[in-house]
């Protein structure tokens, strides 16, 4: 299972004022393709999750919301030189007071509630106790501690003193300043076979390593024992007339040529 940040659209990712249905008045606040290529490169999953109330106020439809998040995605990727950097979006149409029927009624997709954040988590295998939300809002704040996750409140709002983020950013990139000075995520998703033939296969090329190298220890070891043999072997010569010292030294001769082969013999195992 992988981390996550979940990220606000409006005032979190782009600048809005109002609602938002038209992909030619998107424009991403500053350090944002910035900051969501280093969250990515630390190991984060990008989501954003955004309440889009304008369509239930008959203001656009779902297809310009769409419209907008390809044009987000468009700007991100070209600003950031990278693919697909922004995972996935969710949204929710849906408000209690909607002008339109079929979009007027609670749903546990509008936030505070963290219908999103829990509906992402089941579809990409995310792992929302390692996970972020980010936003501007005390509600983006209340659905992220609701489905787990640390919070970031950002852009100066007043918090719900019931719902206090886990820090607060005056923007986008002292966000992720912030974030990321917390650690890299730890990885709850469980190794693939392939991955663990990997590492399995890493494992044993180092212990053959490691046996490389005992092995020219040994051999080091072996040959400067064999040297050292010389030393009692001269001094046996030297003492032929006396017999005790003689065996003496022929003894510590051989013992160390014994040692030598041990070590030698030992190292290949």
């Amino acid at each position: 299972m992988d981390p996550v940040v979940f990220l606000d659209r409006d005032n979190t990712l782009i600048a809005n004022d109002g609602d938002l249905g038209d992909p030619s008045r998107v424009a991403l606040l500053e350090g944002v393709p910035e900051g969501l290529v280093r969250l990515r490169d630390a190991g984060y999953r990008l989501v954003v999750v955004t309440n889009q109330g304008g369509v239930a106020r008959g203001r656009y439809g779902e297809d310009d919301v769409d419209r907008v998040h390809r044009e987000i995605a468009g700007l991100v990727d070209r600003a950031a030189d990278r693919r697909g950097l922004i995972d996935r979006f969710y949204y929710c149409p849906y408000h209690p007071e909607a002008a339109l029927p079929e979009y007027r009624r609670e749903h546990p997709w509008r936030k505070p509630r963290p219908g999103m954040l829990l509906q992402a988590a089941r579809d990409l295998g995310l792992d929302l106790t390692s996970s972020w939300m980010i936003g501007d809002q005390a509600r983006d704040i209340s659905a992220g501690r609701a489905a787990g996750c640390r919070t970031i409140l950002v852009g100066g709002a007043e918090p719900d003193p019931e719902m206090e983020p886990t820090v607060s950013a005056t923007d986008f990139t002292e966000a992720v300043d912030l974030l990321l000075a917390t650690g890299r995520p730890g990885r709850g998703r469980l190794p693939e076979r392939n991955e663990l033939a990997s590492l399995r296969r890493a494992i044993e090329d180092l212990a053959e390593s490691q046996g490389r190298k005992n092995n020219s220890t040994a051999r080091g070891v072996g040959l400067v024992l064999l040297a050292l043999a010389g030393f009692p072997f001269v001094g046996a010569i030297l003492m032929l007339e006396d017999t005790d010292a003689f065996l003496r030294w022929i003894l510590a001769t051989v013992v160390l040529i014994l040692a030598s082969i041990a070590v030698q013999v030992a190292g290949r195992r």
